[in-house]
C-alpha cells in the first residue's frame, strides 16, 4: 500500500466517488480479492459458528468489505498528509494488493523538505491501522464473544495489525521501505542510492515471506501449507517485481537528473501560414548547419502552431509552379504539443508531460519566440536506452 507517485495512473475499474478532490477507484482485482477473502475466512466460520450455515458465507464477504474499508483509511491517511505538506492527490485505488495513492507530481520542492515529505506521507498509513487494531480492541469488549459483530471485530481487528506491523517493515515497495528511502534519501542527499537500498531490503523481504510460511511450521515439526506458501510466494513475487521496478525508475530517475535536453532540441523558427514558402526555407537554411536542419513550424490563421513543413513536399510543390507557395500548403500537422521554456531541464519536462500525456513534440521558446522542437519519442527513447 504504497503512497508514492512512482505507481502508473489509476487503473480501470468502478468509480466510487470524490475524495480530498482525486478519484476513489476500485479495481476490478479487487472483485478477486474479495473472492478468495470470503472463501479463505469461510471455513473458520463454520468452525467458530456451525449454526451459521450460508449465512457464513454472507459475514465472510462483510469481512472483505471491512478489510478494504481499512486499506481505505491507509490510503486516505496517506492523502490527507500529503495535502498538508502542499501535494495535490490525483487518485485513490483500492486493488487486488491492497491500494495505492497516486499523487500530482511537484515541480519544486526541495531536498530536505521532499524527504520529510515522503517520510510522513509514507509511515501515517500503517499508523492509521495500528490505531484502527486498538480501536478494534477496545471494541471487543462490548462485543458478546463468537456472535457476529464480535467474529469481524477480532477479524478485522488482527488483520490491522498485519496490515500495520508488515507495511511498517523497511522494504519497498511496502511503506516502511518508502520512509527507509526518505531517511536515506535526507542523510545522504542521494534520492537515488534510498531508493535502491530501500528496493534491495525489499527483495530481502520477499525472499523471507516464502522462507517464513516453509521454514516456521517445519522447525514446530509441521508440514507446510501448501496454501499459506502459495498466498506467501504470490506477495512475494509482488513485492520483488515491484522493488525491481522502484530501482529501475531510480536509475532512470538519476539519469533524467543530469540529461543534456541540447541532446534532442532541433533547431526551428515559425512562419505564417502565407509565409512565402520559397523565401522561408532560404531563410531556414541559412540558420542551419550540415548536421541538422533548422525545422519550419506553421502557424494557422490564429497565430498557433499547426504543423512543421514537409522539406520533401515543399520541394515537389516548388518544383510545380514558378508563383508563390504559402507555406501552410505543404505542413503536416503537428498532432499533440506542449510549449517549453528553453531552460526547462529534463525532470521538469518529463512532469510537465504528465497533464498532456498525448503530447508528441515539445515546442521550445525563447519568451515569446520559437527556437527549437523536442520530438518527445526521440527523448523517451534516449531516456529509456541503456
Amino acid at each position: 500500500m504504497a503512497a508514492k507517485n512512482h505507481h502508473p495512473g489509476a487503473s480501470s475499474g468502478l468509480r466510487l466517488g470524490t475524495v480530498l478532490g482525486a478519484p476513489v477507484i476500485l479495481a476490478w482485482s479487487w472483485f478477486l480479492a474479495a473472492i478468495v477473502i470470503t472463501i479463505l475466512f469461510t471455513p473458520w466460520l463454520n468452525q467458530v459458528r456451525p449454526d451459521l450455515g450460508i449465512g457464513a458465507w454472507f459475514v465472510a464477504f462483510a469481512y472483505a468489505v471491512l478489510l478494504f474499508a481499512s486499506v481505505f483509511l491507509h490510503e486516505l491517511a496517506h492523502g490527507v498528509a500529503g495535502q498538508f505538506y502542499g501535494q495535490k492527490v490525483a487518485a485513490i485505488e483500492l486493488n487486488i494488493w491492497g491500494g495505492f495513492t497516486r499523487f500530482e507530481p511537484q515541480m519544486d520542492n526541495p531536498r530536505d523538505k521532499a524527504a520529510m515529505t515522503s517520510f510522513v506521507i509514507s509511515i501515517v498509513g500503517p499508523i492509521v491501522n495500528i490505531v484502527l487494531a486498538l480501536l478494534g480492541w477496545w471494541c471487543l469488549s462490548a462485543a458478546s464473544p463468537t456472535s457476529v459483530p464480535w467474529l469481524l471485530l477480532i477479524a478485522v481487528t488482527f488483520a490491522n495489525v498485519a496490515l500495520g506491523a508488515i507495511n511498517l517493515l523497511p522494504g519497498i515497495p511496502l511503506d516502511g521501505g518508502w520512509a527507509l528511502q526518505a531517511i536515506m534519501w535526507r542523510i545522504t542527499g542521494s534520492q537515488f542510492l534510498g531508493t535502491i537500498v530501500a528496493s534491495w531490503v525489499g527483495r530481502i523481504i520477499a525472499v523471507g515471506f516464502i522462507g517464513w510460511s516453509v521454514i516456521t511450521p517445519l522447525l514446530a515439526g509441521e508440514r507446510p501449507d501448501p496454501l499459506t506458501v502459495a498466498w506467501m510466494s504470490l506477495i512475494a513475487i509482488m513485492l520483488w517485481f515491484s522493488a525491481g521496478d522502484a530501482a529501475t525508475h531510480a536509475k532512470r530517475a538519476r539519469k533524467m537528473e543530469t540529461y543534456d535536453l541540447s541532446q534532442v532540441i532541433q533547431p526551428a523558427i515559425a512562419a505564417t501560414w502565407d509565409a512565402d514558402l520559397a523565401d522561408t526555407l532560404d531563410y531556414a537554411n541559412t540558420l542551419g548547419n550540415a548536421k541538422e536542419r533548422t525545422l519550419i513550424v506553421v502557424l494557422d490563421q490564429k497565430g498557433l502552431p499547426y504543423g512543421l513543413v514537409d522539406r520533401h513536399a515543399a520541394a515537389g510543390r516548388l518544383a510545380e509552379t514558378l508563383e508563390a507557395v504559402p507555406a501552410g500548403e505543404v505542413a503536416r500537422p503537428l498532432a499533440g504539443w506542449i510549449g517549453v521554456p528553453k531552460d526547462i531541464t529534463a525532470p521538469h519536462l518529463l512532469e510537465s508531460l504528465t497533464h498532456r500525456p498525448k503530447a508528441q513534440f515539445s515546442l521550445v521558446m525563447d519568451g515569446n519566440t520559437l527556437v527549437g522542437v523536442i520530438d518527445l519519442q526521440e527523448f523517451f527513447d534516449e531516456l529509456l536506452a541503456a
